[in-house]
């Protein structure tokens, strides 16, 4: 049996980054950082760590992009994906009374400080049982600064989140998740699907600034085609048609410029988007009166965000047909302009054929003149010492007069001649 090489690989593929088994109470921070894209100088950080708490350390193998450990006091999960690494500190089955504890603050601070990348998102989660969580609005309130927050009942009711999605002096975003009946299984879950919101929507945010900075650009190539459009019912002269086609050039090089230098943004940032999305779905949100769903704010400013960044994408799409049409036309319409000219060449060579052929026809007569001329004047060098009188009863001149018209007509014979075999 002949098995394909990546069988395996690709049903391993479907249970990579598996959820965590979380025990209640817990509390979690996570860091996200976009990384450079060499995994192995991370895998040596974690390495480095293992080595100082005596744990075992990520495989050797080139493929490694997860490791999960469980250290004395916490478990540590670190996932690379394309453009980003996740940090997650997990402390579990401890009834911790502070409010979203940095777990960091487990691991040596020099190790923390010295992870490499650009810090995209943080995140602290508490999740804890109903009976040590805030009772009232107001003991919510003072946990989130009196921030505006956004929940709602998840999974159905088992579990109740809390959270104001704003960043707190010390750079993370805090959320509560109330227990109302989770199992370890599904306390993962919710973990993992509230990490995953959080770095999945800042990736897809990122391409909101250059969405911003394109617009103006964009507009002006907009109005710069109009301009072209409207010179293209102007043109008068080959040049002109030369000239706007430079034009044309130049628009079309630098929109192709601009899709090709962020065309692998805006394409994440639509994947990052619907990864949010359905991670939204699985939360399975139940909406509190007079509260915001997770979902509900989401809808309020992060979808926006993305339409603005799609708007550019599809007005640089729209800019690419518009441009490629109007080169189309120009194209014909100097194909127009080409035939028009060989038209003109082609009558200017058709008149001067028929003046060739009259200046040929006119220098045929007097060919025929200057024919006639030589041979009668040859007829008559031969003829002059013979005594004509002797034999006709006429004179050498009259005999002359009478041969002339013989040889005009014949000259005229041998020149119709020549032209028949020509034209043959």
């Amino acid at each position: 049996m002949d098995l394909h090489p990546l069988k395996d690989a690709l049903v391993n593929e479907l249970h990579n980054r598996p959820f965590p088994l979380v025990a209640l109470p817990a509390q979690i921070s996570s860091l996200v950082f976009l990384h450079s894209g060499d995994r192995q100088a991370e895998l040596d950080k974690l390495a480095e760590l293992a080595q100082f708490y005596n744990v075992p350390g990520p495989s050797e193998s080139d493929s490694t992009d997860c490791y999960y450990q469980s250290f004395k006091t916490f478990d540590l999960r670190w996932e690379f994906h394309n453009e980003f690494s996740t940090y997650t500190v997990i402390r579990q089955g401890n009834s911790e009374q502070q409010f979203c504890l940095n777990v960091f603050s487990l691991i040596d601070s020099g190790w923390v400080e010295s992870l490499d990348g650009q810090l995209i998102a943080a995140n602290h989660i508490d999740l804890r049982p109903a009976d040590s969580a805030p009772k009232t609005a107001d003991a919510l309130a003072e946990q989130f600064n009196g921030q505006r927050l956004v929940g709602g009942n998840i999974y159905d009711g088992l579990a109740t989140i809390w959270t104001s999605v704003q960043a707190d002096p010390d750079g993370f975003i805090r959320t509560l998740v109330v227990d109302g009946g989770l199992d370890s299984s599904q306390a993962g879950r919710v973990i993992r699907n509230l990490l995953e919101i959080a770095a999945y929507r800042s990736m897809t945010l990122l391409a909101l600034p250059i969405a911003r900075l394109l617009m103006p650009e964009v507009r002006q190539l907009e109005q710069r085609l109009v301009e072209t459009n409207d010179k293209l019912n102007k043109l008068v002269t080959l040049e002109d048609e030369q000239s706007l086609m430079n034009e044309l050039i130049a628009e079309a090089t630098q929109l192709e410029k601009l899709v090709a230098d962020h065309n692998f943004r805006f394409s994440a940032t639509e994947a990052y988007f619907n990864l949010t999305e359905s991670r939204l779905d699985m939360l399975r949100e139940q909406k509190i009166p007079a509260i915001r769903t997770l979902k509900q704010f989401h809808a309020r400013r992060f979808i926006p965000a993305f339409n603005t960044c799609m708007s550019v994408v599809k007005r640089k799409e729209n800019l690419s047909k518009r441009i490629s049409r109007t080169s189309e036309l120009l194209h014909l319409r100097l194909q127009l302009s080409l035939e028009t000219q060989n038209q003109e060449l082609l009558a200017s060579m058709d008149r001067r054929s028929e003046v060739q052929l009259r200046l040929q026809q006119t220098v045929e007569g007097l060919s025929v003149v200057a024919m006639t001329y030589y041979s009668m004047s040859l007829i008559s060098l031969l003829t002059k010492p013979i005594p004509i009188e002797d034999y006709l009863p006429i004179s050498q001149p009259i005999a002359l007069a009478i041969v002339t018209p013989i040889v005009f007509f014949g000259s005229i014979l041998v020149i119709l001649r020549i032209r028949k075999k020509l034209h043959s």
